[in-house]
This record gives structure tokens, sequence and C-alpha cells, in this order.
């Protein structure tokens, strides 16, 4: 029997991103539309929390999905390898903690573990790794991480706040941000905003 997965995370485009990378595995993962919990709605094997700029209390959701009874198993999916990132993953009652760079077999498997009550932890590359679409804007050069930190500022996070939420450095944000500026050539916050939220950067909650 196939193992129904739901995908969680703020922006349309990521969540189109990783039901892409599903969906040749049709035979073994069904993947639900929406989130678990509407009227109707059957309950989830597992979800897939997808953590990109997610904001400060991220461990918080994380906690209220794992404790939904609507919901069989948490998996965090992350571009971060920071062991304090998987230690408030598991403490906030996720059961797996699964890499961005896995590839759709190895994440299906991975997923599939979960589901059977395993406790999953699978790492691989950091941040910087992963076909563009797989987070939004990436057809346009922006890396993972630079994406991240645009998105981040359209929420209005500072830089210390996204340090905070990225598990970095204050200035490791600073060479991502200016990366990012520079390829999408603005030189100012205001600015960044204004572009990333015409790009598609605004989360929908």
């Amino acid at each position: 029997m196939s193992v129904r997965v739901s995908v969680e995370n703020d922006y349309t485009v990521v969540i189109a991103g990783v039901h892409a990378l599903l969906s040749p595995f049709r035979d073994r993962v069904q993947v639900v539309a929406g989130r678990p919990g509407s009227p109707g709605d059957a309950p989830v094997d597992v979800v897939l929390f997808d953590t990109f700029a997610s904001p400060a209390d991220w461990q918080a959701r994380c906690s209220a999905m794992a404790l939904d009874p609507m919901i069989g198993a948490v998996a965090v999916y992350s571009a971060v390898t920071d062991p304090r990132a998987i230690d408030d993953a598991f403490a906030s009652g996720a059961t797996g903690y699964l890499s961005k760079s896995l590839s759709g077999e190895q994440l299906v498997e991975s997923v599939e573990r979960v589901a059977a009550g395993e406790r999953v932890r699978l790492l691989g590359h950091d941040g910087e790794h992963g076909p563009a679409g797989m987070w939004p804007i990436g057809d346009m050069g922006l890396t993972p991480r630079e994406s991240e930190m645009l998105a981040l500022i359209a929420q209005g996070l500072s830089n210390e706040e996204i340090a905070t939420v990225c598990y970095l450095s204050i200035n490791t944000v600073k060479t991502y941000i200016r990366e990012a500026y520079r390829k999408i050539g603005v030189t100012t916050r205001p600015q960044a905003v204004a572009w990333a939220m015409r790009s598609g950067l605004a989360a929908v909650r």
C-alpha cells in the first residue's frame, strides 16, 4: 500500500517542487494536496515539513503537527545540516530529518521508513545543492540560500533573526544577502523586499 504524504511549506512553488520530485513514485507515495485536518480529509501517514524560509517558530509548528491525530509522523525536509537544527527537529516531535540533497528515490525510501515508525536521519550537502525549481526563483541564478535570504527579508526579518532561523553566523548571512543583491540588481533592503514580492517570494499561510 502506498504511503499518504502531505508537503508543508508556506510557498506554493516549494510545495510544487517537492510534488514534482515525488511524482515518478506514484506507486509508492500518494501525495495529498493541501494541509491535513480540513473537513472530510483522511489522515496522512507522513507530513514532509519543508523548512525553506520558515520563521522562528518552526519548531512549535513541527510540534503541533506531531501531535495532530490526523498525521502519522513528521519528517523535516531541509537544506540545513547544522546539528542544532537536527536536535531541534527531533525535540519538536519529528521522527525524520531528511536532506534536500537526497535523490527522489532516496527521499521516497526515507518517507517509507518514517511511515513504518522508524527514526530516520539522512544528511547530505548543506545549503547549496539541489535542482533549480526546488526553491523559489532558483531558475534565476540564485542559490537555495540566497533565495531563502530574500524570502526571509520579505517576511521582515532582520539579519540577526535570519542568522538564528537559518543556523548561520551573521557574517555568513551578510555574504549571502550581498551576493543575492548583486544578482538581482538591488542595493537596499526596501528594493530587495519589492523585488521579492514581485517575484513570488510572498509566503502564503
